[in-house]
């Protein structure tokens, strides 16, 4: 899996409506309003916040690769597929992603589950005091609590992981490379996880698709574990798997708007009471009518409004606000983005 098929993938999806950025902001999950916007209104939450470290570079390199391959071009700023582009991007698999709702904490888990494996691993061997695979004294006590108390119960415990993993691997449908590098990863006792180096050796890819491939083994991993199926068949994973997911679509700042909107307060109460900027809180508000079910819309667009405008949307798959400004003159910015907000991606009903 290559960074210029996760591009591709998100250019198909905001062809010809935003810049060649729009897919960066996307992929490294960028908290502005325009960009949380953009990850509802084109349906690219899979991948949104995958690569938070992303360099500009690489970016560059990989989009540059596209388009030396005539698969994308730019007209007036705004990203574009070539025929060619639309064909090749039908042609890719559907990667099975879940940015939006992990945003990295997929990490959290993986090293719970290193933790726990090699715990095991080494209690198995006799071994009860080691040097942990990591340092962080949060997955330190988390995986503690997992122990049991009694050192009969290790072996079966350990087996009883053992299974769940098998299981749960098979169940997610990763590729086989995804497996080996999912358990090539691992540590035990007698048994260092490989580094990445030596991965990119053994597989002879590049070491940014390697951990593409890892990354979407983990979160098809956590798609199985964190299941309430899981909770009786997989108690092990399930319980690593706990707190990952986001608990709340909203970033902290627009919760803390919320929670006034929630009390009656007005837009420029919030902007007053929170001294900031009217914009930023209209952010806020985008993201909380992208969000929040039954965000009431309709103190801010008339009803009629709405409609007007899901019907372009829908008609001619206009999503540029600048369009959608020159159509509906009498409409601000702000209330435009509320209405692109609240449909998802999706045509109207």
């Amino acid at each position: 899996m290559k960074l210029s098929s996760l591009i591709l993938k998100i250019a198909e999806k905001m062809d010809g409506q935003r810049s060649l950025n729009g897919c960066l902001h996307v992929l490294r999950g960028k908290r502005s309003g325009q960009t949380l916007q953009d990850a509802d209104t084109f349906s690219v939450k899979p991948y949104f916040s995958l690569l938070p470290k992303l360099s500009e570079a690489a970016f560059t390199e990989a989009a540059g690769a596209l388009r030396s391959r005539g698969l994308l071009a730019e007209k007036e700023g705004l990203l574009e597929l070539t025929d060619a582009g639309r064909e090749a991007a039908a042609a890719l698999p559907e990667y099975r992603f879940d940015g939006w709702n992990y945003r990295g904490r997929e990490a959290v888990f993986f090293q719970r589950l290193q933790l726990v494996v090699q715990t095991f691993s080494q209690l198995r061997d006799g071994q009860n005091s080691f040097l942990p695979i990591t340092n962080d004294r949060t997955v330190q006590q988390f995986v503690r609590r997992l122990i049991p108390v009694k050192k009969e119960s290790w072996p079966e415990t350990a087996g009883q992981l053992a299974e769940e993993l098998i299981a749960a691997i098979r169940a997610s449908g990763m590729s086989d490379l995804q497996a080996a590098l999912f358990s090539h990863r691992l540590t035990g006792a007698g048994a260092t996880g490989w580094t990445w180096e030596q991965l990119e050796e053994a597989a002879g890819e590049p070491r940014n698709s390697l951990q593409l491939e890892w990354l979407e083994a983990l979160h098809r991993l956590l798609a199985i574990a964190e299941t309430p199926q899981a909770e009786n068949a997989m108690p092990h994973l399930h319980k690593l798997s706990e707190s990952i997911r986001v608990e709340t679509p909203l970033t902290g700042s627009a919760a803390a708007t919320k929670k006034l909107f929630d009390k009656g307060y007005s837009l420029e109460e919030i902007s007053r009471a929170r001294q900031l900027k009217t914009s930023t809180i209209e952010d806020h508000f985008t993201e909380m009518a992208a969000n929040v079910p039954g965000f009431p819309i309709g103190l801010f667009v008339t009803e009629d409004d709405q409609q007007a405008v899901r019907l372009m949307v829908s008609d001619g798959d206009v999503k540029r606000l600048r369009l959608l400004k020159e159509a509906f003159p009498h409409l601000s910015y702000f209330q435009l983005r509320l209405v692109l907000s609240t449909m998802k991606g999706e045509p109207p009903v």
